[in-house]
C-alpha cells in the first residue's frame, strides 16, 4: 500500500485545471487501497473550506497547523484533533515558553486568527533587517536553552515554534504507523520551508517546480533517487513527480 501526503498551497493549488487532473488521479489511487494525506500550515477549517471549494482531492486524514494537529474521517466542522498525538504534544509545549523565544521589538509580529493555537506559536517578519539572520537568531536562542522545540522558518517570513515532536515530517509519520504503510511506501510533497522536514525525511518526495528557492535550492543541493524536482508547476508537477516515482494512480 501506497500513502501520498501533499502540502496544499502552492503545492496543490496555483491551477485549477491541473488540480482538477490530480483529484481525479487520487480516487484512481485510493480505490486502488492507496492513502492520501494534506499536509498544511492551514487550520482545520480553512482545510475543510478548501475541499468544499477549492477541489482538493478528498483525503484518508488531514495535518493541520505544520504538523501539531491531526484529523481523520468524518471530517465534521467540531471535529476534535487525533487524541494519541495531541496528547503527546501538550506533553512536551509550554506555550508561554516558546513566545518568550521571540522578541517583537525586532520585527517579528504575532500572527493573529487561527494562526496561533496552544500548540503552535507563530510569527511574521516585518522588520528591516535581514530576515535570515532574524530567524537564525531565534533558531540559536531556542538551541541555547536546551528546551525541547522545534522551530519553523519558511517563505523568507513565517517564523513557527512547534513542540519538539511535532512537525510535518513526524506527523506523517504517526499517520503512515496508523494506516500501516511503511516509510518506503511514503510520498511526500511540497513547495517551501515549513516541506523540508517531510521532503527530507522520507525517501519518495517531489519539490514543485515553482518552489521557493529555500526548498529548490535544497533539494538540488542534496540529489538522490527518490527525490523528484518537477518541470511543472502546481499539481501538475506533483502529478508529474507521482508519475515519475512510479506510484500507481489507477
Amino acid at each position: 500500500m501506497w500513502m501520498i501526503a501533499s502540502d496544499i498551497d502552492g503545492t496543490l493549488t496555483g491551477d485549477v485545471a491541473a488540480l482538477e487532473m490530480l483529484a481525479q488521479a487520487v480516487v484512481g489511487f485510493r480505490r486502488g487501497g492507496g492513502r492520501f494525506v494534506l499536509v498544511t500550515g492551514r487550520s482545520y477549517g480553512q482545510t475543510l473550506h478548501g475541499l468544499a471549494e477549492e477541489g482538493l482531492p478528498m483525503p484518508d486524514a488531514v495535518i493541520t497547523q505544520v504538523g501539531t494537529e491531526i484529523y481523520l474521517p468524518p471530517f465534521l466542522p467540531d471535529a476534535a484533533p487525533l487524541a494519541s498525538w495531541d496528547a503527546r504534544l501538550r506533553a512536551e509545549f509550554d506555550r508561554q515558553e516558546a513566545c518568550a523565544f521571540v522578541d517583537s521589538g525586532a520585527g517579528w509580529v504575532l500572527q493573529g486568527g487561527a494562526g496561533n493555537t496552544p500548540l503552535k506559536a507563530s510569527w511574521w517578519y516585518q522588520g528591516t533587517a535581514d530576515p535570515e539572520a532574524a530567524a537564525a537568531a531565534v533558531v540559536a536562542a531556542v538551541a541555547a536553552s536546551g528546551r525541547p522545540y522545534r522551530v519553523v522558518w519558511s517563505s523568507g517570513q513565517d517564523l513557527d515554534i512547534l513542540p519538539a515532536s511535532a512537525g510535518k515530517a513526524r506527523a506523517v509519520e504517526h499517520v503512515a504507523q496508523h494506516f500501516g504503510v511503511s516509510q518506503s511506501a511514503c510520498v511526500v510533497a511540497g513547495d517551501t520551508g515549513n516541506d523540508l522536514d517531510m521532503i527530507g525525511h522520507f525517501p519518495h518526495a517531489v519539490v514543485v517546480a515553482n518552489a521557493r528557492s529555500e526548498l529548490l535550492d535544497w533539494a538540488r543541493a542534496h540529489p538522490r533517487p527518490g527525490l523528484h524536482v518537477a518541470t511543472a508547476d502546481h499539481a501538475a508537477g506533483v502529478l508529474e513527480g507521482l508519475r515519475a516515482l512510479g506510484v500507481p494512480l489507477a
